[in-house]
């Protein structure tokens, strides 16, 4: 039997199973979910939950954020994210602190764990809120951790939880794309592993109302590793494309042509765009994956190790590209900067700046530009807020066009939709002269044609400066 066998034949026999489990919870309601920590990950799954009918408590620290979402406020960007209606069926409340065991059947953990600059994993907020579970808990109690955890954490957990309480535990890892987890919590497949068969039974049961492909694995440390290694695979395709994209960049030809040419009628050569990546799960679950290989007694991956390093040097050699440009240009006094996205990604979209290339890049134009002075950087972003943009030291603007006017130099820094809809020609009319627009994306490098005064077009992975003709 193979792997895809093995795999169906689990989606299968989950599936029939769930027929019996949903055809008994005619007769009783579904219990009460616990969510821990209402993030990107934790809010987007209780609203989520409660929108099919299950009683939902989530558990918030932060009381700004409580305060927030008591307003039917989402703190949070996602599509599709019905906070208010959760709210307003009194399904979803929302409370500081975790409710005994009696009120709550199953606890999920969903808080962060983010990674030192080295690598190292910090599961103090996940140790801290299963601490306050085995507190809480009654016997029979489930705990769901979501949390993306370095390898053998959920066995640990759970004999922790056992030295408390008689509970049992599975590991069902997040596996969304931040901007469209509503939409993919309620389509992709739920990997699950438990502690035994009834509570991987119970944990299916419950992802099943949300959507109906359940895979379920033999051992808790199967289910960690298929969640690290789906994000350290992409990391990896991502950097790829990047070192690629820096060759051409090297021998002045178009790493899009490239692609184009590689794949065109043949489906093997097919690879990512070329683009700075952020955002902290994937740098984060390559970081996690690659300490597992010495954790567990294996010799290290240089293979990981060298994809973190690749993508960390990116906005570096970025910067340099474009201060070394800049160079070139006749610019009395400190330029003028446009940061045109904060947040690490523009598709889809988000509102979160964590761990963005672009903030990134600008911090090191700003240590290329210090010998003429920091310049004022010009930001403006769709969806990140004004407070949030002012705290990274940015002047945001609401509309495109101020941010721009007069810039000497346009940084497109994500591949935001309303980015790629700009025309050259609208910009560099609206810049100073002499001018540089950098585009990280190259969402602009079929156009740059259109280019109008002394302004020049950059690209990431794109050989040569472009001037308007």
């Amino acid at each position: 039997m193979t792997s895809t066998d093995i795999k169906k034949k689990t989606s299968t026999d989950t599936r029939k199973k769930g027929t019996d489990i949903n055809h008994s919870r005619h007769e009783q309601r579904p219990g009460t979910a616990c969510v821990i920590g209402l993030g990107y990950v934790g809010l987007t799954l209780a609203v989520t939950l409660a929108a099919q009918g299950r009683r939902v408590i989530g558990v918030e620290r932060d009381p700004a954020v409580r305060e927030q979402l008591a307003r039917k406020q989402p703190h949070v960007h996602e599509a599709g994210l019905e906070l208010d209606r959760a709210v307003d069926s009194g399904l979803f409340t929302v409370t500081g602190t975790v409710p005994p065991g009696h009120e709550a059947d199953t606890y999920i953990v969903c808080v962060g764990t983010p990674v030192d600059e080295s690598g190292v994993p910090d599961l103090t907020q996940v140790e801290g809120a299963v601490r306050s579970v085995a507190e809480r808990a009654v016997d029979g109690n489930l705990v769901i951790l979501r949390s993306t955890v370095p390898v053998g954490t959920s066995r640990a957990l759970l004999a922790e939880l056992r030295a408390h309480r008689d509970v049992e535990l599975a590991f069902c890892p997040e596996r969304t794309v931040q901007g469209v987890a509503v939409r993919e919590l309620r389509s992709l497949p739920q990997i699950v592993a438990a502690s035994t068969a009834a509570a991987a039974e119970r944990a299916a049961a419950l992802f099943r109302t949300l959507t109906p492909d359940i895979v379920q694995v033999s051992a808790l440390e199967t289910a960690e590793i298929a969640k690290l290694a789906c994000n350290a695979y992409r990391y990896a395709s991502f950097a790829f494309a990047n070192e690629l994209a820096r060759l051409c960049e090297s021998v002045g030809v178009s790493s899009r042509e490239v692609h184009e040419a590689a794949a065109t009628g043949y489906a093997r050569g097919a690879m990512p765009a070329a683009g700075p990546v952020g955002g902290s799960c994937l740098p984060k679950d390559t970081a996690i994956l690659s300490r597992a290989f010495q954790d567990h007694g294996s010799p290290g991956s240089a293979l990981l190790d060298g994809v973190t390093s690749a993508h960390r040097a990116t906005p570096a050699q970025v910067a340099d590209r474009v201060a070394d440009r800049m160079s070139h240009l006749t610019v009395h006094g400190p330029p003028t900067v446009a940061l045109l996205g904060v947040a690490f990604k523009g598709h889809p979209e988000t509102d979160d700046e964590r761990s963005s290339p672009a903030v990134q890049i600008m911090a090191r134009l700003r240590e290329r530009f210090g010998g003429r002075a920091v310049p004022v950087v010009r930001s403006h972003d769709p969806l990140v807020p004004h407070a949030r943009q002012r705290a990274l030291g940015y002047e945001p603007y609401t509309e495109v066009k101020e941010a721009v006017d007069g810039a000497h130099l346009v940084v497109i820094g994500t591949n935001h939709k309303s980015y790629a809809e700009l025309s050259l020609h609208w910009l560099s009319e609206r810049m100073a002269s002499p001018g540089l627009v950098y585009d990280a994306w190259a969402v602009h490098a079929h156009d740059s044609a259109a280019l109008t005064g002394d302004v020049e077009y950059l690209a990431f992975g794109e050989g040569r400066p472009t001037r308007s003709s």
